[in-house]
């Protein structure tokens, strides 16, 4: 990891998978304003046609294979084997995680506690395996921590039946929470994927990210991966 925001890794196959996560100082990457608004932001921070989506909260992945490709696309995954290709993830409270091969495949998930139910991590493993590769690597970045997370009882018990005990915590009240960083840790573990990063903060008490559930901001950050030839 070079800093805070951004993190790389040299692959096997001679490629580098880059990752950047983003906060509310690179700007708002929210795809509901206009979309010129929107391209013009991320141009700045990626020098390309970025890939995001509408992002619905499922398990549906979508594989990119040219750089802009899926603009506004229902789903919550993308993957791709194409180099110089950014997709992006926006989010302000779950969590964005990329997966990385050691052969020329990346993915990249919205992973909520629907996205995550729903096998949002599974399904982009079995979409990357079409591809070639299977991931050994996860990178998981700014996302709502269990602190002041407070979740429904139902909806706990569907998590808790689904990803284990460990999943279930607390807010700092003393409230039912649901742990998103060890429900995707579980969930990537499940993959045999088990070098995992965690490179954000928590979007509930960072000054530096939005958050939609503590705040109700309706501001979004990103983050973007994508394959590049190694200098």
């Amino acid at each position: 990891m070079k800093s805070k925001h951004s993190w790389s890794k040299r692959l096997e196959c001679g490629l580098t998978a880059k990752v950047l996560s983003t906060d509310s100082h690179d700007g708002n990457l929210s795809i509901s304003q206009p979309a010129d608004q929107l391209h013009l932001t991320q141009r700045k921070l990626i020098d390309a046609p970025w890939s995001y989506l509408k992002q619905v909260h499922g398990g549906e992945i979508i594989r990119i294979r040219n750089s802009g490709d899926s603009h506004g696309a229902e789903g919550d995954g993308m993957v791709s084997s194409a180099c110089g290709v950014p997709m992006a993830i926006q989010v302000a409270d779950c969590a964005p995680i990329v997966l990385i091969c050691e052969t020329p495949v990346i993915g990249i998930v919205h992973a909520g506690w629907r996205g995550l139910l729903a096998g949002i991590v599974q399904n982009a493993c079995s979409e990357m395996e079409k591809l070639g590769g299977h991931p050994t690597t996860a990178v998981v970045g700014s996302c709502i921590y269990p602190e002041h997370y407070e979740f429904g009882s139902v909806e706990l018990k569907y998590m808790t039946r689904e990803f284990g005990p460990t999943v279930e915590s607390e807010t700092l009240g003393g409230r039912p929470a649901l742990d998103i960083p060890e429900t995707a840790k579980i969930a990537l573990r499940r993959n045999n994927v088990f070098d995992t990063h965690f490179i954000g903060d928590c979007t509930a008490s960072s000054g530096k990210h939005w958050s939609h559930r503590v705040r109700g901001d309706k501001e979004r950050q990103a983050m973007i991966a994508w394959l590049e030839e190694a200098s």
